[in-house]
């Protein structure tokens, strides 16, 4: 019983965590000029994972939450600020981004949690010739100097590809892994494995 108010409670700071996210994201740019977003969602067997993404500015700047909660493992909340441009002007678009995240991760398996602040870089582009077929990736990474409290380092990566049923509309395959360490601890995978799901931009 003990064990399992543990968990309930780690993932409900976890899901708070992501909704105050979400509200300081949404609040001000609801207010703002027009600007494009994006929601992202997707699921495995035991995972189920989405984000909430907006222009912030008129110059690449972007700013995204996001949550991830496996089923047995644990699950992450995370606010991420970000520059993307097109890193071949003047060529086929490859859109780059670079900036970082702070996560709160919490671990069901040794009911253990802490937050870090994680640097990374993304991209995602479109098949040469024929633009339907969009595919993309991220690498973030937290170690031991940015992270706080118990949590040691942290890395999350992720590739997929995908077709644009819509303009505006990708449904997609991806791989995922998602690692914390804790102080004491061995590595803690909290995701590891394929989802399928579907990103707009609106």
């Amino acid at each position: 019983m003990r064990r399992e108010q543990v968990r309930t409670g780690g993932r409900s700071v976890c899901r708070v965590f992501f909704l105050v996210l979400l509200a300081t994201l949404v609040l001000p740019v609801r207010w703002a000029r027009a600007s494009s977003s994006d929601f992202n969602l997707n699921v495995s067997d035991q995972a189920l994972g989405l984000s909430l993404g907006t222009d912030l500015t008129g110059t690449g700047l972007y700013g995204s939450v996001g949550y991830l909660e496996h089923r047995r493992r644990g699950s992450v909340g995370d606010a991420a600020l970000e520059l993307v441009a097109n890193a071949n002007p003047g060529g086929h678009p490859i859109w780059v981004g670079l900036g970082a995240r702070l996560i709160y991760a919490d671990a069901s398996l040794i009911h253990d949690s802490g937050s870090a602040l994680a640097v990374g870089i993304s991209f995602h582009t479109t098949w040469i010739g024929y633009n339907r077929i969009g595919f993309g990736g991220h690498v973030d990474y937290a170690p031991n100097a940015v992270s706080f409290g118990v949590t040691q380092r942290f890395l999350e990566y992720e590739a997929h590809v995908g077709y644009y049923l819509l303009r505006h509309g990708l449904v997609y395959v991806g791989y995922r892994h998602v690692g914390v360490s804790y102080a004491g601890t061995p590595d803690i995978t909290l995701d590891s494995g394929i989802n399928v799901g579907f990103r707009i931009s609106f």
